[in-house]
Parts: structure tokens; sequence; C-alpha cells
């Protein structure tokens, strides 16, 4: 009998020990068992790329898999003897964004490329995707934001303050427009934000900029 009261007794102090010993270790708060400095949901730290009004990285072009051109159609864009080369001014402010349309009325695939230029001359994006026939590619400097599924697959193109003008080559069959907007915030829902100012395309560059006034 007394065999069985000491044995009762180491049991009780096992569990007891165990139990101290869960508390202090196994009832941690996942949080709390991470480094120093660590937290549950990183963000990442994007105050380094700078902002539309003052960029300090690479531009941002995002183009949907189903618009990217293949190498051969990329190379025929300047072999093509009807593609039109068009210049306009793109206004990318912290509080602006510009957004193009393009639309192909051709049967076959057409490669558009779009290239912008600094004060300076130099160049700052160079860039070109795939308009499927038939179809409306939607482009805008800023992330789109919006329940409207005509506008799930935009292509990114985020020009900022640093494209002071811009080149477009549009094969035979594209159509092109485009406007500003002022959506006062690095994203854009066209739901809620009307256009502000349309986009003026020129296919002399020197008209794109006032004096020079185009007659139609």
């Amino acid at each position: 009998m007394k065999k069985q009261y000491v044995l009762l007794n180491a049991a009780a102090a096992t569990i007891a020990l165990t139990l101290i010993f869960w508390t202090l270790t196994g009832a941690q708060s996942p949080s709390d068992s991470q480094p120093e400095g660590a937290t549950n949901s990183p963000v990442q730290d994007t105050a380094s790329f700078g902002s539309d009004s003052n960029p300090t990285e690479t531009p941002e072009v995002f183009i949907p898999t189903r618009y990217l051109p293949n190498d051969a159609s990329a190379a025929s864009i300047t072999d093509d003897p009807a593609v039109a080369t068009v210049y306009f001014t793109p206004q990318d402010e912290n509080t602006s964004n510009t957004v193009l349309f393009l639309y192909n009325t051709s049967t076959t695939t057409a490669t558009v490329s779009i290239q912008t230029f600094r004060l300076n001359g130099t160049q700052f994006i160079n860039t070109s995707l795939d308009v499927p026939p038939g179809e409306l590619v939607r482009i805008s400097g800023d992330s789109v934001s919006t329940i409207s599924a005509s506008w799930q697959d935009v292509v990114l193109v985020n020009f900022t303050t640093s494209s002071t003008y811009a080149k477009m080559t549009l094969p035979a069959g594209v159509k092109a427009d485009g406007f500003v907007v002022w959506n006062n915030g690095s994203t854009y829902d066209p739901l809620q934000v009307a256009p502000t100012l349309p986009l003026r395309f020129s296919s002399d560059p020197t008209t794109v900029f006032l004096p020079a006034v185009q007659e139609n």
C-alpha cells in the first residue's frame, strides 16, 4: 500500500511539472515565438521605389500573359510598312493617371510598341504588347481596382512624371484613343472617376506641343 502511495505521488509530480512546462512554452502565441522584429503579415516596403511624381526606380510594366508578344511579332513591328507612328504626352502624377485604348479591327493579332522619353531625350519605357483580332485592350498608368469585368486584364504601364512624351506604333487596323483622369491616388476605378482630359495624338512629334497647332 505504501509503495502504491509513493507511485501516485510521483505521477502527480510528473503531471504538475508537465503542466508548468506547457504553460511556459506551448501556450505562447505564434507571434511570441517569432524572432524579434518579425510580423505575422509582412508588408513590402515600397517607399524605396518612390512615387509617380518622384520615381526612383525603373518603371512598372505588367502585361497579362495573353497580351505578351512573341519574339517574331515584336521583331516585325519595324518591318511592316503599314505601321503608323503616333506621339502623345502622358500625365501620371500622384494625383493623375493616363488611360489608353487599343482596338484591333483586323483579323490577325497586332503587336503595338510603346516607348517614352525623359526631358533630356533618353528612353524611359520600352515595351510592346499583342492586341488580339477584334479585341479592345486597356492600358493604365495606375493599378486598376474595380468590379467591372471588362477591366480585369488591364495592362499596367506606369508612365510616372519621367515620361515627358511617348511614341506608339500602330499596325494597320489598330485604332487608339486615350485620356487623362485626376484620380487623386495610386489606384484607378473607371466606374468612379470620369475622364478629364482627352489625349492628343499626332504623327509629327513637333505638333504634340503648342504653339504648333494641328489642322485636323
